[in-house]
């Protein structure tokens, strides 16, 4: 486990504004960030003092996986964060109870499936999706800018699903 190069620090950084904006800072306040296997994970002070007393070679995971570095030496985000970014998120997205499974099957949130969206949602802006009942669901990439979504069909995809809860039962085995 290590602390991350600046090269990873900036991939890291550039993905988490891209969903939690300027809330970054204070997320960075609470949580450390660590490499380890190609996974980075949040870590708090207090994990990090414990775990510093084991070798390299012994730690598996260490906190929460924020997600992993891929082949191509990017930065993919994973829903096991989930629980941590929603509370530092600016753009927010519910959708219909009824749509609820649509979007937990890694389907893109339609039109006809959103019940209410946070105000002035740019284009391509990361946003978190909620159920009805402001649990979050997982995150995407906002496919319509304020303007063009009162205009929307109800086929018309809203939100584009990056990462959702159900990853769990769907990649169980490649998830940690």
């Amino acid at each position: 486990m290590r602390i991350l190069k600046p090269e990873e620090e900036k991939k890291v950084m550039d993905k988490l504004q891209y969903y939690v904006g300027d809330n970054v800072k204070d997320l960075l306040s609470e949580y450390n960030l660590r490499l380890n296997n190609q996974r980075i994970f949040l870590v708090t002070d207090e994990i990090l003092k414990a775990c510093s007393q084991l070798g390299r070679d012994q730690i598996v995971s260490c906190g929460v996986i924020l997600g992993k570095i891929t082949k191509n030496e990017n930065f993919r985000v994973a829903i096991t964060a989930l629980h941590i970014l929603h509370r530092y998120a600016n753009h927010k997205v519910w959708i219909k109870s009824s749509a609820e499974m649509n979007f937990l099957y890694g389907n893109n949130a339609l039109k006809s499936h959103v019940h209410k969206v946070s105000e002035n949602i740019p284009l391509n802006a990361g946003v978190f999706v909620y159920n009805s009942r402001d649990l979050p669901l997982g995150f995407g990439v906002m496919a319509v800018n304020p303007t063009s979504y009162s205009r929307a069909n109800g086929g018309d995809p809203i939100v584009l699903t990056q990462a959702d809860n159900g990853e769990y039962i769907r990649h169980e085995k490649n998830i940690v």
